[in-house]
């Protein structure tokens, strides 16, 4: 498993390309292989470099943000976008872009986004298959020949990793090959609650509740839009 992850910029407007430059430079572990002021001259260093990492903007002549992932065809691991447009962000999502920044970007959302990447690529080395035959009360993971059950009680929350999901408890993250979908369908109503599109939590590990986030022993987490009436309505 690689220690560093390769990383591609595209963005027309410089001042955001050395933003997003310099909030980088602060992680070892990302690597810039290239930056690029407009979606065509990005194509190819990407198809050259084959990248873990895009940082893409989304308005761009000529090609947008969008259309270059899409025309990558999954290639890129981990596409981010970073814009002023919050409209955008379901489409992203749909083309399972791994997050969605706003700018200017704060050092420590950038921060959050580097550790999630990290966290992403070291736990993808060594990941889960999500067990076809599951139990009531545990979700039943694989690796190779060996199975292990995670006691639901267990679980402090759940994350949406692109084609991945990843299981969080106390002691352990576990990053399971399934759709969140499937993982959402296994979990029961009354004890858990879809916070955000990337994020379901045990209702009965919430320490506290503000106004666009949730703290869940010790993990702070966001809480989206649609999600606020759904999750006061079950507290």
């Amino acid at each position: 498993m690689p220690s560093t992850f390769k990383y591609v910029i595209v963005d027309d407007d410089e001042i955001s390309r050395l933003r997003i430059e310099v909030e980088a430079s602060k992680f070892p572990f990302l690597t810039k292989v290239a930056t690029c002021s407009h979606a065509i001259e990005a194509f190819e260093f990407i198809s050259q470099f084959q990248p873990d990492i895009v940082f893409a903007d989304i308005e761009m002549p000529d090609i947008n943000g969008l259309d270059l992932i899409r025309s990558l065809s999954g290639k890129v691991p981990a596409p981010v976008f970073v814009t002023t447009h919050p409209e955008f962000a379901i489409e992203s999502y749909e083309i399972e872009a791994f997050d969605y920044l706003m700018k200017p970007v704060s050092s420590e959302r950038f921060e959050k986004c580097a550790l999630r990447l990290r966290d992403f690529f070291h736990l993808r080395a060594n990941a889960f298959a999500f067990n076809k035959e599951q139990e009531a009360d545990f979700i039943i993971i694989k690796q190779g020949y060996d199975r292990y059950k995670i006691p639901l009680q267990e679980i402090l929350y759940l994350e949406a990793m692109k084609d991945y999901t990843r299981i969080v408890t106390p002691d352990e993250k576990y990053l399971v090959l399934g759709t969140f979908t499937n993982m959402h369908e296994k979990l029961t109503a009354e004890k858990f609650a879809r916070i955000h599109r990337s994020y379901i939590v045990n209702i009965d590990k919430i320490n506290a509740v503000k106004v666009n986030k949730i703290h869940i022993d010790g993990y702070e987490l966001p809480v989206g839009k649609l999600y606020k009436n759904i999750l006061s309505n079950m507290l």
